[in-house]
């Protein structure tokens, strides 16, 4: 079989360079992508008791060798189309084509009855799966909203609860993962389906160097972060035939799909067997939010890679021979994708690899006590050596205010605690589990620790670490402040490493999930009840996981529009060759970097605002659009990074815009409307 598997890359090597058929250049890949992960993933046979279960660790492992090795190979300037054919080549081997040691054998019903019926649910549930995903597609929108439910029909909702009210059934009388898998697509897909030209800014950002990486071979200067995805990409790219944008935008999404029911349905089985746990436990992710999963960059990637490594860990500590090396092989896969999550991530397999195996090492006690500080301090510190190397958005600064922190940070605690509705209904239904629901996750989490300490003496390990990026999380929100970044934004990223504690604490989580289901589920007299309970909890979930605009949460994010794309070919047509900067919002410079990458830059300075703290165009857009009015006064300071035309662009959604677009229209010395006044561009010559 590797030999069958190498021989697939030999052919989509040769259509690539030869024959170019796009479907048979997909087929193959899948092809190939299917054989690898099948091959690699049986060094999991200890592990995987279902084929679906093999084939996902495949993927897993196989996403962390092509991301750890294509980055290095890119450091060396040798990733390129021929290393990417070779590694394809060379990947097969590394497996083997050994049977399933325990796959479990098929029983038959008690009863042909309970057989018929069980399989008609199971077709229904696939049939309502793949409605609501055409659904959801068919209600894509290129119009500016701020929140995908603006066009979601609601009856997407009452199918959503049915659709899980169906998994919850059949986690009666199933026991294969598999049935999670299209549960969890319909759920981190929404973004994909109603954003057809993408979501967000950074998604943007990534595609453009991405695009930039496939095209030139390299990207200058050589950045310390984000390869792991970049390089990804790209060879999913070639191997698959696709282009950058579609294996962008649905690689985080589709592996975590694929990926976090089975690793944790993997984890599942060591606690225990009995239906209908083993595929209830496997869902409690979808209740807590996965927000980072539903659209593509390097922090939800690295994310993944976290998530994998820790429920690799606590499955092992319970016996399962996982061979340390995958362990390393995920932990730098996440460091060559973003650091920020990587570094603490490496510190505790660091720390783990001294527990099981340092007990010959002189000093032993020293080390780990370096361990265990580094693992804590790492990522301050290395913000506080990129503040020294070079001003960015991430440059700290110490703070001595203690109490405008402590409140800061109170503020934060607030918003997640319980609350008393003023009157009920729907939205307030919603955030009597929504707002909650990081405490709930963090009580469940002590209740694993208790459980841990009791019968489960390997995994009170999992508590122990994941309290070293919590403390490296109060040292930046208590002591340091990013003065590159706005008021509104200083949270920015040490909000990341207590998402990083959370995702550590997810198998004492499923512990505590595992006590409570098993003290609850016994309550309820019939079967339908806990699955109507359920149902609603995972629908209010599903709600929670995306950009909201209501009475409790209001996301003010607009998203980049067909018109934001005109405005920016316009803008480059107008300006007839010669240099010129541009004051706009982010769906703006997005649709900019969407159209013509990192094309352009002045004294050092991107060509449109960027929000990164460094870029000056982006306070001078600022004070033209929310702090001031757009008069030649307030623009001319885009003038000084050595340019004549300045444009300005407002969207008809902004804020005062009427008011804005009076005094620009008098002040700039042209302008043009776009799709019916949906957008105005003005040009300021100077």
């Amino acid at each position: 079989m590797p030999a069958l598997a190498t021989l697939t890359s030999l052919l989509i090597a040769l259509n690539y360079w030869g024959w170019q058929e796009y479907y048979l250049g997909i087929a193959l890949g899948l092809i190939w992508l299917l054989l690898t992960c099948w091959l690699i993933g049986g060094r999991m046979n200890q592990l995987a008791t279902y084929r679906i279960e093999r084939l996902a660790w495949g993927l897993i492992i196989t996403t962390s060798i092509i991301s750890l090795t294509a980055s290095i190979l890119f450091y060396f300037n040798l990733f390129n189309t021929i290393a990417t054919f070779s590694l394809a080549a060379l990947l097969p081997w590394l497996g083997t084509a050994k049977k399933l040691e325990n796959e479990p054998k098929s029983t038959s019903s008690n009863s042909w009855t309970q057989f018929l019926t069980s399989s008609l649910i199971a077709l229904l549930y696939l049939a309502l799966a793949l409605i609501i995903f055409l659904l959801l597609n068919s209600s894509a929108t290129g119009e500016a909203i701020r929140t995908p439910w603006a066009v979601v029909p609601p009856v997407c909702f009452i199918l959503i609860g049915l659709l899980a009210g169906l998994i919850l059934f059949l986690a009666r009388t199933k026991l294969s993962p598999i049935w999670l898998i299209p549960f969890y697509l319909i759920f981190l897909s929404l973004l994909i389906n109603i954003y057809p030209l993408g979501y967000g800014f950074d998604p943007f950002i990534h595609q453009a160097s991405e695009k930039l990486l496939a095209t030139t071979g390299t990207i200058s200067p050589k950045p310390f972060y984000y390869l792991g995805q970049y390089t990804l990409v790209n060879f999913w790219a070639q191997i698959l035939n696709l282009s950058i944008k579609t294996i962008d935008t649905w690689l985080v999404p589709l592996l975590a799909a694929l990926i976090i029911p089975i690793t944790t349905f993997s984890f599942t089985q060591k606690i225990t067997a009995a239906k209908p746990l083993l595929l209830l436990l496997p869902l409690a992710p979808l209740l807590f939010t996965l927000s980072d999963f539903t659209y593509t960059t390097p922090q939800g990637l690295a994310y993944l890679f976290v998530l994998i490594t820790i429920l690799a860990i606590a499955t092992r500590r319970l016996g399962v021979n996982i061979p340390s090396i995958l362990l390393w092989l995920f932990s730098l896969a996440a460091v060559f994708t973003h650091p920020l999550a990587g570094l603490p991530l490496l510190g505790i397999l660091i720390i783990w690899w001294l527990k099981e195996y340092g007990f010959n090492l002189k000093n032993k006690k020293l080390w780990r006590v370096l361990a265990i500080s580094g693992t804590a301090l790492i990522v301050p510190l290395s913000f506080a050596v990129m503040s020294w190397l070079a001003p960015s958005a991430a440059s700290i600064k110490f703070s001595a205010d203690l109490w405008v922190n402590l409140r800061r940070l109170f503020n934060n605690i607030i918003y997640h605690l319980p609350f008393l509705p003023r009157f009920i209904d729907l939205p307030d239904s919603i955030y009597l589990w929504g707002r909650p629901i990081t405490l709930i996750f963090i009580i469940l989490a002590f209740i694993g620790y208790w459980l841990a300490r009791k019968n489960y003496k390997p995994l009170e390990f999992i508590g122990q670490v994941a309290i070293l990026p919590f403390i490296g999380f109060l040292i930046l929100s208590l002591f340091f402040t990013f003065p590159n970044l706005p008021p509104n934004e200083q949270d920015f990223y040490t909000i990341r490493l207590w998402d990083i504690t959370l995702l550590l604490l997810w198998p004492l989580v499923i512990l505590g999930l595992y006590w409570l289901a098993k003290k609850i589920l016994p309550l309820f007299k019939h079967d339908t009840s806990w699955i109507l309970a359920g149902s609603l909890v995972l629908v209010a979930s599903f709600y929670l996981t995306y950009p909201r605009l209501d009475i409790w949460h209001r996301d003010t994010a607009y998203n980049t529009t067909t018109y934001d794309m005109a405005a920016v070919r316009l803008i480059e047509q107008e300006a007839q060759n010669s240099p010129y900067v541009v004051l706009a919002n982010q769906a703006v410079a997005a649709a900019a970097v969407n159209e013509f990458g990192f094309s352009q830059y002045y004294q050092g300075h991107f060509y449109y605002p960027l929000p990164t703290g460094t870029n000056p165009l982006y306070q001078v857009y600022l004070n033209a659009a929310e702090r001031g009015l757009p008069t030649r006064d307030i623009i001319a300071p885009a003038a000084d990074l050595g340019i004549s035309q300045v444009f300005l662009v407002l969207n008809r959604y902004w804020a005062d815009y009427d008011t804005l677009s009076k005094v620009a229209k008098d002040e700039a010395d042209t302008w043009w409307q776009i799709a019916d006044g949906r957008i105005t561009v003005y040009r300021y010559d100077f």
